[in-house]
């Protein structure tokens, strides 16, 4: 068959079988049996929760580092500063910041007994906040004290260095409202300040799928970067990303000649010949400054990153 600029028409074959091939493919699990139970999941959960997954990734490409007023007299920081020097150098440069990361980065899928959401496959700070934490000792010499930062595309910012397990604690957003309040980190509610939970009723609200505002001054504040949790447990921007994914599957799905003439384009770009018979599908991959899906015509490796 022929498309309107009279090339033939491209094979694609169904892209949501293929998302989710890819999605299986690539979550990482503890056995077999995770990722077969994975497998049954339906294309929506499967999105969301690979999503979830990808967001716990720190992207490796050179960022600028801003440090939050304050960082460098931190008692944490001055105890270890050739460590933290060198992990806000990795992350200036793009290094793989994988090894330290939580070994729970590595559970994108875990089962669960009934009637309980939370597990190692989400982390709740991130998700509510989004505060990644990294060890400041690389695996497998992990470290009591933890990186708190947010990453953007292009910048970090650097919270603090704190122990393991300060969860809930308000200095973190004291401080981003402090060092950066036009960066929008954490944006301000139309609603009355009102009594903040305490740190034990704020993990347990969490893990109901609760959001928190928290008062700061005269003020309400919601994180601007995850929007706050879904009752599902992932960040609603998360949530938002999974639904845009399956929303331009289902537009190159109702419009094949389009998405064609798209890559056909990229080609063009990076001077690579158009085939006659193109072959379109979807791919997981690492893209310049963030992982995502892409659409890739397989002969000439054109790419549209989704």
């Amino acid at each position: 068959m022929a498309s309107s600029d009279g090339s033939s028409r491209p094979f694609m074959p169904d892209f949501f079988v293929q998302l989710q091939a890819e999605m299986v493919r690539a979550l990482p699990v503890r056995s077999l049996r995770e990722k077969k139970a994975f497998a049954t999941l339906s294309l929506d959960e499967q999105t969301w929760r690979f999503m979830n997954w990808q967001s716990r990734l720190v992207h490796p490409h050179p960022r600028q580092v801003n440090k939050a007023v304050g960082f460098d007299c931190l008692p944490e920081v001055r105890a270890n500063r050739q460590r933290v020097d060198a992990l806000l150098g990795r992350i200036a440069r793009g290094d793989d910041l994988s090894p330290h990361l939580s070994k729970r980065v590595c559970e994108g899928y875990r089962l669960r007994p009934p009637g309980r959401k939370d597990g190692p496959d989400f982390d709740l700070l991130l998700n509510e906040w989004g505060i990644h934490h990294l060890h400041i000792h690389p695996a497998p010499a992990s470290s009591k004290e933890l990186l708190y930062a947010i990453f953007g595309r292009g910048v970090a910012f650097a919270l603090a260095i704190a122990p393991h397990g300060v969860w809930t604690s308000r200095q973190f957003i004291a401080s981003a409202l402090q060092s950066w309040p036009n960066q929008g980190l954490f944006v301000p509610l139309n609603v009355a300040p009102g009594q903040d939970p305490s740190a034990n009723d704020h993990e347990a609200l969490r893990k109901a799928g609760m959001t928190i505002p928290v008062t700061h001054g005269d003020r309400v504040w919601l994180s601007g970067v995850t929007l706050g949790l879904t009752t599902a447990l992932v960040s609603t921007r998360v949530s938002m990303e999974a639904s845009r994914v399956l929303r331009c599957l289902r537009q190159a799905t109702e419009a094949p000649d389009h998405l064609a003439s798209q890559l056909m384009a990229v080609a063009a770009l990076n001077h690579k010949s158009w085939p006659a018979q193109q072959v379109i599908g979807i791919r997981w991959l690492s893209g310049p400054d963030r992982y995502c899906f892409a659409f890739v015509e397989e002969t000439s490796g054109a790419t549209l990153l989704i």
